[in-house]
């Protein structure tokens, strides 16, 4: 992994160890992506045929598994986002900043990231032990909600190592600027 500024972004084997799990993941978000497309093929041409007379139907609660896998989905998919820069950002007066201001702002940004995954981490434990303690499942499935919210923990947790790294990557690249500036 280097900056966008063409530095060693200074994270090493623990960067490296976040990227190949932040790269598990979006694989797996991937897979959950895929399942709820063919979920919903399968579920639409079960309620055609049934129209047409054929004793298929809908994939009951198709929407309840759509539900729990988009939502998974998208936190298996955050920590790669976050290490690979894919976040919106706005570079309106980067130009006029130069690297130094590039930098320092990657880092400000990166850094209230890293605050906004540690709140999300911490709310979504939160949420985790309150399903698991009230038992709530899902209404036509009895999927026991607390297991999206287990497997999204998984991606909260991931994430915010990446926002760590990516921390630790501005931090590197301010400090080798710093010392080009000196020299």
């Amino acid at each position: 992994m280097s900056d966008a500024a063409g530095f060693d972004d200074g994270s090493g084997r623990l960067g490296r160890g976040v990227d190949a799990a932040a790269t598990l993941l979006a694989y797996a978000g991937g897979f959950c992506l895929v399942f709820i497309i063919v979920l919903t093929c399968v579920s639409i041409a079960g309620r055609a045929l049934l129209t047409l007379g054929f004793g298929f139907g809908p994939v009951p609660g198709d929407f309840e598994m759509v539900e729990i896998a988009s939502g998974v989905a998208v936190f298996l998919f955050l920590p790669l986002c976050q290490l690979k820069r894919g976040h919106v950002t706005v570079d309106l007066f980067a130009g006029a900043m130069g690297r130094r201001g590039v930098a320092i702002t990657d880092l400000a940004g990166n850094a209230l990231m890293t605050g906004a995954s540690a709140i999300i981490l911490w709310r979504l434990l939160a949420g985790l032990q309150d399903k698991m303690r009230t038992g709530e499942e899902s209404f036509i499935l009895a999927i026991p909600v607390w297991w999206g919210y287990a497997l999204s923990l998984v991606g909260a947790a991931v994430f915010l190592l990446a926002c760590l790294v990516t921390v630790w990557r501005s931090v590197h690249v301010c400090l080798i600027l710093l010392q080009k500036t000196r020299a």
